[in-house]
C-alpha cells in the first residue's frame, strides 16, 4: 500500500512516540509498502531523505526544542503539513494515512478524509485521549475534547497502547464504534538493548531513572524516597537521565538535602550511553502518575534490568512481581525507600539475575517486529 505517516515528532525530536513512528515507517517499508513520513524539521537534519520504499520529509515550523513542544508549535506543523500535502497532491499518491496523535496528526488526516476521501488510522500515545493524566492535562483535554472526539469518530481505526487506554477511548466513542478501536502495544529494539554478559557485583545499589522531568513522571516522589534511603546507611547512587521543566527545582532539592554525592543529573544522553546505563544499574525506577506505555520500561526490561514501577498503564503485561520487577505505590516515598532497602538486602547483597528463560520470553514479546506485524495486518483489513 501507499502509506502516509504523520507525526510531528521523529528522531531526534521527541521521546517514545517519535521512535515508534521511526520503527513503524522503516518496518512497513521493509515489508514492501511505499511509505512517506512527514514530520518536523530540526537544525542539523536533512529536509528530505529518500530510499527505495521510504521517504522522510521534515517541514520547518515554529518548534524550538527537541524534547518539548507546545500547542502553538503543533498547530504550526499541522497547518504546514496540510498545505504541503495539498500543494504536492500527495493525497493522490496515498491509500491510507497513519496519523500519530489525535492532535495534531488527526487534524491533518481529518480534512484530507473530508476533502479527498483518504482513509486514516489514529495512533494514540496516551496523552492525546481525554482522562490521561488529568491533573496535568485537564485544560488541554477540555479545550480539545470535541475535536479529538470528531477525529477519532471519523477514523477507519484507532489504536491505543493498553487496556486502560482502550477503556478511555471507548468512553469517547459511540457504542457502535468500539470494534474499530484496537490495542497495539509499543515495541523495543531488543537487538540493541541486550543484557550484560556478567552479573553485577559490589554492595552499592545503583538506581536509574530515565524520562522527561515533568509532573506526570512525579520525580519528586523519587527524590524524597532517596532522602529517606540516605538515612538508612546503605551505599547507593541514583542517576537521572533526561530533562524537563522540573530539572532546576530538582537540582535545588538535591543540593538542599545534601544529596549531591548520591544523585547525578545526566540530561539527555546518546542511545549507546543509555544502553550502558541500563546494563550497569541494578534497578530502574518509574514513579509516574500515568503512562501511555513507557518505552524506557521496555528498554530496561530488554536489558535485563530489574524494575520498580507504579502500576501505570501498560505495565501489567511486562512485570512479573518478584521475578523481573515489582510495583511501588503512587506518591509514597517512605514505602518506596523500604522496598529499596529490601531489594538491596535480597537482590544486591545476594546477587540476583532474572532467569534466562523468562527474560528471553519477555524480550521476544516486546520486539518491534511484533509492533510492525500488527500494523501490517491492521492496515490491510
Amino acid at each position: 500500500m501507499r502509506l502516509l505517516i504523520l507525526n510531528y515528532e521523529y528522531p531526534p525530536l521527541g521521546g517514545g512516540a517519535g521512535r515508534c513512528a521511526k520503527y513503524q515507517a522503516e518496518g512497513l517499508a521493509g515489508l514492501g509498502h511505499d511509505v512517506t513520513v512527514i514530520t518536523t524539521w530540526f537544525k542539523g537534519e536533512k529536509e528530505i531523505q529518500e530510499d527505495v520504499h521510504f521517504k522522510l520529509i521534515r517541514l520547518k515550523s515554529r518548534r524550538k526544542k527537541a524534547f518539548r513542544s507546545n500547542p502553538l508549535e503543533m498547530s504550526s506543523w499541522a497547518l504546514k503539513t496540510f498545505r504541503y500535502i495539498r500543494k504536492n497532491k500527495l493525497y493522490l499518491q496515498t491509500d491510507l494515512v497513519l496519523a500519530h496523535f489525535s492532535i495534531p496528526g488527526g487534524m491533518v488526516a481529518l480534512p484530507l478524509n473530508m476533502l479527498h476521501k483518504v482513509p486514516y488510522i489514529i495512533i494514540s500515545h496516551g496523552q492525546d485521549i481525554p482522562w490521561f493524566s488529568p491533573r496535568e492535562l485537564f485544560l488541554y483535554h477540555l479545550v480539545f475534547y470535541l475535536p479529538i472526539k470528531w477525529v477519532c469518530s471519523r477514523a477507519s481505526k484507532n489504536t491505543v497502547l493498553s487496556q486502560q487506554r482502550l477503556n478511555e477511548l471507548n468512553r469517547l466513542s459511540a457504542p457502535g464504534q468500539y470494534s474499530k478501536n484496537h490495542i497495539i502495544p509499543n515495541g523495543c529494539d531488543i537487538e540493541f538493548f541486550t543484557p550484560p554478559a556478567l552479573d553485577k557485583d559490589g554492595d552499592k545499589l545503583k538506581i536509574l531513572f530515565a524520562g522527561r522531568l515533568t509532573r506526570q513522571k512525579d520525580p519528586f516522589t523519587l527524590l524524597r524516597a532517596m532522602q529517606e534511603l540516605s538515612s538508612s546507611g546503605i551505599p547507593f547512587s541514583l542517576e537521572i537521565v533526561g530533562d524537563g521543566p522540573l530539572r532546576k527545582r530538582m537540582e535545588t532539592f538535591v543540593k538542599n538535602q545534601n544529596l549531591q554525592r548520591r544523585i547525578r543529573f545526566s540530561g539527555w544522553i546518546a542511545r549507546e550511553e543509555l544502553r550502558e546505563r541500563y546494563r550497569n544499574a541494578h534497578l530502574m525506577i518509574i514513579t509516574s502518575r500515568d503512562e501511555g506505555q513507557s518505552l524506557a520500561m521496555m528498554e530496561a526490561i530488554s536489558s535485563g534490568l530489574y524494575l520498580f514501577t507504579t502500576p501505570v498503564s501498560g505495565s501489567e503485561s511486562l512485570v512479573q512481581e518478584g521475578v523481573n520487577g515489582e510495583y511501588i505505590p503512587f506518591g509514597e516515598p517512605q514505602q518506596i525507600a523500604e522496598q529499596l532497602l529490601a531489594f538491596h538486602k535480597e537482590k544486591v547483597l545476594i546477587p540476583y539475575r532474572i532467569p534466562d528463560g523468562i527474560l528471553q520470553e519477555l524480550r521476544e514479546n516486546i520486539s518491534w517486529n511484533h509492533y510492525v506485524q500488527a500494523y501490517d495486518q491492521i492496515i490491510q483489513i
